[in-house]
């Protein structure tokens, strides 16, 4: 394998110039050399110019922006140098790039699998025919099921996972010699994060081709990358051996991150009041909840929810994790009748919400609220801050306007924001500003009981240690219960008291998230929590020997197995669990696990 580099970009500066005519410098003299091989990571605050630098190495940068010094030579070419044609014939084929917003880089009028093709069939001849088929092993070889189905859809008809998915699909779809990844794995569930890591470190090792990764997440750096750099203000501040820069960080900024992430590792203030909780009331309480979707065009339909039941006690945390349309979102929003039931009840106190009408429904919705993965999405843009807060206050209390002022300001401080914010738009405020006011939002009446859909993903590691410390101490000082829906298995053993494993619209386990976690007994479960990257070189991913995984592919929802759901996919299967339903039984240590082998004792040790 040739040693000659790839990539060498030296003095890459980029500059953007506003309306008003002033300039800002957000990439500064940028230099990086990646050679086959290597798995290189970008890391910073939101801000600092990391994805800007790693678009500017393919030649391209955002208006009003323009590179106005530096070389980028690929394969010992000068990319900057070039003609369109030259540099058009290279993107997509040599280089690929997966930006972090999915939605705004697919066209919306194509569907998925057109758009796989046409990128694939611009660098390569072959027929339509042959294009689609590809498209559609690409999206089985990112994990999507019913790639059959789904690559007929349109960018608004999947998840926020599942078009990350297709940018990723064709992004690797010529087998480029330098993959430039943005927050790739922002919007996936841990098993598919792992195996597209592990799918690009492996033929980054067997081909020579090489990765640049731009994330925030540690445990990724930790798990995969041979080298990190670290950007503050537009320049690089620190490159350093993966190991050194764990080991030895240089950097202020690189020490502070590590702090607050290890801080976030063993903080155990989720066992606070777990003693007094066990005989705490009962205020939530899902029996044999089933949800299902109609297919638009077929007489299908779509299990999302298949017979979930479990309680939540006032006080409360509880943890909903699985994989990407394992039903977590859709339990959450049945919670918050934001969906109907198909079948089943939840009970809050001793009131079944499912006998509401929908219009009489408005008074629950001060002791019962949501707050949703994408702060800015859920506020109107042209409201201030004071109006997005004002308007739970206007629609169920009796405050008089004087009140409702004084409650805003004492919201933004509970939330620990600036009073002065509340004249702010939420464009003006950055995301953790954002999500701490939507936050503020969902306790203004004083609920009882808060969805928690995932609100820390799209979050910085310090930003996201502040948020959850902030849930923490509103849950003590409230008393108020929340379900906790995340891919994030490190933070809800952080902050919460149980865990719920979710798979294919199925509970498979539940219990206290410290045994969950130490000794997990579902086979499902057990492969989630190997999945997880723990922000820790001394078990890096890509040096174990073994390693726990599910083979095959996530059975489509529309067409449920016959026995266990799992059994494709299993590691310990056997025939009897093809055509064996699987039921959730207890267990003496007290969690609930929906595998007979478990449960009767079959495997040949308690923590196989």
């Amino acid at each position: 394998m040739s040693t000659a580099p790839i990539l060498e970009a030296a003095g890459l500066t980029v500059r953007f110039t506003s309306k008003e005519g002033g300039d800002t410098v957000a990439v500064d003299d940028f230099s990086l050399t990646i050679r086959p091989g290597e798995f290189v990571g970008i890391m910073g605050e939101p801000g600092c110019g990391k994805s800007t630098a790693a678009i500017a190495l393919m030649g391209l940068v955002r208006p009003p922006g323009e590179i106005i010094a530096g070389s980028v030579r690929f394969l010992g070419n000068d990319l900057l140098a070039m003609s369109d044609d030259e540099v058009a014939a290279i993107r997509g084929k040599d280089i690929g790039l997966i930006v972090q917003n999915p939605r705004t880089s697919l066209h919306p009028m194509l569907t998925v699998g057109n758009q796989i093709s046409r990128v694939y069939r611009a660098h390569n001849k072959v027929s339509k025919k042959e294009a689609w088929q590809h498209a559609i092993n690409m999206l089985r070889m990112v994990g999507m099921n019913d790639p059959e189905r789904r690559v007929k859809a349109h960018a608004h008809e999947l998840s926020s996972g599942m078009t990350q998915r297709v940018l990723i699909a064709m992004a690797m779809s010529s087998n480029p010699r330098l993959l430039i990844a943005d927050e790739p794995t922002s919007g996936l569930d841990v098993t598919i994060q792992a195996q597209f890591l592990d799918q690009m470190w492996e033929t980054a090792n067997q081909t020579g081709s090489a990765v640049l990764l731009v994330t925030q997440d540690l445990g990724i750096i930790a798990n995969y990358c041979d080298r990190v750099l670290i950007m503050e203000n537009g320049r690089i501040i620190e490159e350093a051996p993966v190991r050194q820069f764990f080991q030895a960080p240089a950097q202020d900024y690189s020490r502070r991150i590590l702090a607050t992430q290890r801080q976030q590792g063993g903080d155990t203030s989720g066992d606070a009041h777990h003693g007094e909780l066990t005989h705490a009331e009962t205020i939530i309480r899902v029996a044999g909840l089933y949800k299902q979707f109609p297919i638009r065009g077929s007489d299908q339909k779509v299990h999302a929810v298949d017979d979930v039941s479990f309680d939540i006690r006032r006080g409360e945390a509880i943890g909903l994790v699985g994989e990407s349309g394992s039903g977590k979102t859709t339990v959450g929003r049945c919670l918050v009748r934001l969906e109907e039931p198909t079948a089943g009840e939840i009970m809050f106190h001793d009131t079944p919400l499912g006998d509401i009408k929908r219009a009489a429904f408005v008074p629950y919705r001060k002791a019962i609220q949501i707050v949703f993965q994408d702060p800015f999405d859920s506020m109107n843009p042209r409201w201030t801050v004071e109006k997005v807060l004002t308007e739970p206050l206007d629609l169920h209390t009796d405050l008089t306007p004087e009140q409702k002022r004084t409650r805003v300001v004492e919201l933004l401080e509970m939330a620990g924001l600036d009073a002065a914010l509340r004249r702010d738009q939420p464009r003006q405020l950055s995301a953790g500003q954002q999500q701490r006011v939507v936050i503020a939002r969902a306790i203004a009446t004083n609920p009882e009981f808060i969805v928690l859909d995932e609100p820390t993903s799209a979050l910085s590691p310090e930003t996201r240690v502040e948020i959850i410390q902030l849930l923490m101490e509103l849950s003590r000082k409230l008393g108020f219960a929340y379900l906790f829906i995340s891919h994030d298995l490190t933070t809800v053993k952080v902050i919460c008291h149980r865990v719920i494993v979710m798979y294919l619209g199925q509970i498979v386990e539940v219990g206290d998230k410290n045994v969950v976690f130490a000794t997990p007994r579902h086979p499902y479960s057990k492969a989630l929590l190997a999945s997880h990257l723990f922000p820790d070189i001394a078990d890096r991913r890509v040096d174990r020997a073994e390693r726990i995984t599910l083979e095959g592919e996530i059975p489509s929802p529309v067409s449920l197995p016959q026995g266990c759901y799992l059994y494709g996919r299993c590691p310990s299967q056997k025939d009897a669990c093809a055509d064996m339903p699987q039921e959730l039984r207890a267990m003496p240590d007290g969690r609930e696990i929906r595998c007979w082998r478990v449960t009767e004792g079959d495997f040949p040790d308690a923590h196989s």
